[in-house]
């Protein structure tokens, strides 16, 4: 799973097959918008931009933000009245989980141990995490 840091980045590697639509647990936007027709003119005034969506189809653009969108994978922090995090730059993309694991002895037992516990946690019902809180 991903996270991404820029919608017009992130939408233009998904147009372009760089990243599953499927594998983005969400994307962190600098935008405002309120509803999809807003979305639609950001959309719209991105493919004007070379650094986004420049030679890409507009209507394709437009479904994977709208299914972006209809998920509620875009995270706007303008819309909470909160400041749009720092990021590295150029950075678009960083993994949820290390696709690529350490050699580090300690990283590699932290990482199962977390895994462990994610399994355990997602294959208790609720009505027992209830019974346990």
């Amino acid at each position: 799973m991903k996270i991404g840091f820029s919608l017009g980045r992130c939408i233009r590697d998904i147009y372009n097959a760089l990243i599953d639509i499927n594998d983005v647990a969400f994307i962190i936007t600098a935008t405002n918008v309120h509803d999809r027709d807003q979305l639609d003119n950001v959309i719209l005034m991105y493919t004007a931009e070379p650094e986004y969506l420049l030679n890409c189809d507009y209507q394709q653009c437009l479904a994977i933000a709208h299914q972006l969108w209809d998920s509620n994978r875009l995270l706007q922090p303008r819309r909470q009245g909160l400041r749009r995090h720092a990021q590295p730059e150029n950075s678009i993309w960083v993994d949820m989980f290390p696709t690529q694991l350490s050699e580090n002895q300690s990283v590699k037992t932290a990482w199962d141990h977390y895994r462990f516990m994610l399994h355990m946690t997602e294959n208790i019902d609720n009505e027992a995490l209830e019974t346990f809180k």
